[in-house]
């Protein structure tokens, strides 16, 4: 029953609880916890019996133990591995030591070490105790004899140590440890410089050299023979092989010195900056990317010439739907503006944050707050980082997988490398006049963009757009109409006065006339008297001109005050007349005889307060032309009432007419 455990004499804990009944179990427990037992070896695990130091106990208990199991010198023979324990303090010095170049020792190295450390331990336990020497080793032979076949079947996957086979090696090796500690464990060949074939001078032109961009260095063997012959001149060692400098070359701490300069910098950057690694989101709308990049179609135009176009796409990175894309020959404001806007109309909800680049239009997207309108938060993307960019990778599984269908299809950009990524030009030339127009590669790419939006996610197997309407995002608010004219809608730089035709301007050469419309869908001819000459600021979507908003400058900031609709035009042919035009025309022309003897009689009214009517001077008031007139009585001269019946006898005088001559005419 007795046993030896970490070089203590051990008994089983279970007959302190358990077969001699000494103690409850509970009691036991809090008696390793407070250190009064000590337990040599745990309990955990099938198979593993937990075992506590005999000399820990009271000598009452030992007392019983000795009673029920004999004297202790009756313990079995102890087993060597019992002698090997963790050396924390070997881990911390090999972990920490570093050479005389500063580098640390290799990992294999700091195992080996550790592994030497513990195992030498264990020999001067073994050496240094007359009971364990005895029990380990036997008492009639010499102790380094019996511990050398001892050492030589240790499993070294357990115990990787390379201490030496031979007894007398072994021995040193032991009393230097004992006497140096672990320094003496570390080989001689590290931390010791070897003389170098390279001096520090010779190593500095190496590395210019390596690294000269204007008159580049082909290779090794030129780097060599240029070497050679400035160590003749310097007197510098001469190099028989290239391997002095490839080794120097292609060193971890050498080799990011010249990388950048050999390979472009983009290269060096994205082989030694820290990656991040990222999650990408959860719920839809959760983050937009957009971009623009080249429509991978060769198409013909109406002169015969083969041409390209480029897309902009905003794409969701949850599901990778592309939502809204423009297709046209530059990534400017106008392409950026309806690509977001078929996003926003699609998806019905603004997004949390949208990632761009800095590139075409977003600068004036941003100067009109557009993107600030659109989400919650916008970042621009880093310039020169592709990897960064959800959207770019995406993209090229899309021309893989789908574009490149098509015998039309250009090839993926120009960093792709492979044979299968490059257009057949041989073939697209050979039948130039079959490429399909711009309009026809318009269609087959939305159709390829279906095609890519039911298609599977690489990640859960569902199609992308299933997953893109079957998810929530309740930090994403939805988008009303009043979102849609705030975010989409363009206002005009310069105000424009309303007249009596109604709100008129001139757009990429084409006219524009709007008025606005009561209930009834006629002209709201109050409004348009009540606002002639006023200066309106005009908002209007860019896609549907029907319909406009006008608003007015205060010093809070634009006010909407209404909206206006395209103005409908009538002819003044009758024999092009519609037949509701007829009853459209009386219908205002009664409208506006009607407000001017409102508004007259509202006038004569005030004037009439203040005794200020041309009657109240003995004068007479005009009649409104064209609306009141005056029967001629008999016996009198005809007069004339109405200025235009005036304006006619004038104009038909050939003479010129003196003031005298109106009496004739009166």
């Amino acid at each position: 029953m007795y046993q030896y455990h970490s070089n203590l004499l051990s008994i089983p804990a279970r007959l302190l609880y358990d077969d001699l009944e000494l103690m409850s179990y509970d009691n036991y427990n809090k008696a390793c916890t407070r250190g009064k037992i000590k337990r040599t070896k745990e309990g955990k695990g099938k198979g593993n019996e937990a075992f506590v130091a005999f000399e820990s106990l009271d000598p009452k208990i030992q007392k019983v133990i000795v009673e029920a199991l004999g004297p202790a010198t009756q313990a079995s023979h102890i087993i060597f591995t019992d002698y090997i324990n963790y050396d924390d303090a070997a881990n911390r010095f090999f972990k920490e030591y570093t050479l005389d170049n500063g580098d640390p020792l290799p990992e294999k190295n700091i195992k080996e070490y550790i592994a030497n450390a513990q195992v030498l331990n264990a020999i001067g336990a073994i050496l240094n105790s007359t009971m364990s020497r005895r029990k380990a080793l036997g008492s009639k032979v010499k102790p380094w004899e019996k511990i050398m076949p001892i050492l030589k079947e240790l499993p070294r996957h357990t115990y990787p140590h390379s201490l030496p086979g031979n007894e007398k090696r072994l021995r040193d090796k032991y009393n230097l440890y004992m006497k140096n500690g672990y320094s003496s464990l570390i080989h001689s060949g590290f931390g010791h410089k070897n003389s170098e074939k390279l001096n520090d001078e010779a190593k500095s032109w190496v590395l210019a050299r390596w690294s000269d961009r204007v008159k580049k260095c082909t290779g090794y063997t030129q780097l060599l023979r240029e070497y050679n012959q400035m160590a003749g001149e310097n007197d510098w060692k001469e190099l028989k092989t290239e391997q002095s400098l490839i080794n120097f070359l292609t060193d971890p701490k050498i080799e990011p010195l010249w990388y950048g300069y050999r390979y472009s910098e983009l290269k060096s950057k994205e082989k030694y900056n820290y990656q991040h690694t990222t999650k990408l989101p959860s719920l839809r709308d959760a983050l937009w990317y957009s971009d623009g990049t080249k429509l991978n179609y060769y198409y013909q135009d109406e002169n015969g010439k083969v041409k390209t176009t480029q897309v902009y796409e905003v794409f969701d990175t949850y599901s990778e739907v592309f939502i809204g894309y423009h297709i046209s020959d530059s990534e400017n404001f106008e392409a950026q503006y309806h690509a977001f806007k078929m996003a926003l109309q699609i998806s019905g909800h603004k997004p949390y944050e949208i990632k761009f680049d800095n590139q075409g239009g977003t600068k004036k997207l941003e100067a009109q707050s557009f993107l600030g309108k659109l989400a919650r938060i916008t970042t621009r993307t880093a310039p020169y980082n592709g990897k960064s960019k959800t959207i770019e990778n995406a993209f090229a599984r899309f021309q893989q997988e789908y574009l490149k269908q098509d015998w039309f299809f250009t090839g993926q950009n120009i960093q792709a490398k492979k044979a299968e990524s490059k257009a057949n030009m041989e073939f697209i030339l050979a039948n130039k006049k079959s490429l399909p127009t711009l309009e026809q590669i318009k269609e087959t790419y939305k159709n390829r963009r279906q095609e890519w939006n039911q298609g599977k996610h690489p990640k859960t197997g569902k199609p992308r757009l299933e997953m893109y309407l079957n998810s929530v995002n309740p930090a994403t608010p939805e988008v009303s109409i009043w979102d849609m004219m705030d975010m989409f809608w363009i206002a005009r730089e310069k105000p424009i006065t309303c007249t009596a035709y109604g709100i008129g301007f001139k757009d990429k050469n084409t006219e524009y006339n709007y008025m606005v419309y009561n209930e009834d869908r006629m002209p709201d001819l109050v409004w348009l008297r009540q606002n002639i000459d006023k200066k309106f600021i005009v908002k209007y979507d860019p896609d549907d001109m029907t319909l406009i908003q006008l608003y007015e400058n205060t010093p809070l900031g634009l006010r909407r005050v209404c909206s206006a609709e395209t103005k409908v035009e009538i002819h003044r042919s009758q024999q092009e007349k519609e037949a509701w035009e007829d009853q459209f025309f009386k219908t205002i022309d009664n409208e506006n005889k009607r407000l001017r003897v409102e508004a007259r009689d509202k006038m004569d009214s005030i004037l009439e307060q203040h005794q200020m009517r041309p009657e109240d001077y003995g004068l007479t008031s005009p009649k409104l032309m064209g609306i009141e007139t005056k029967k001629k009585k008999k016996g009198k001269p005809e007069t004339v009432d109405d200025i235009g019946q005036f304006q006619k006898k004038v104009s038909n005088l050939v003479t010129t007419i003196d003031d005298d001559d109106f009496s004739d005419l009166m």
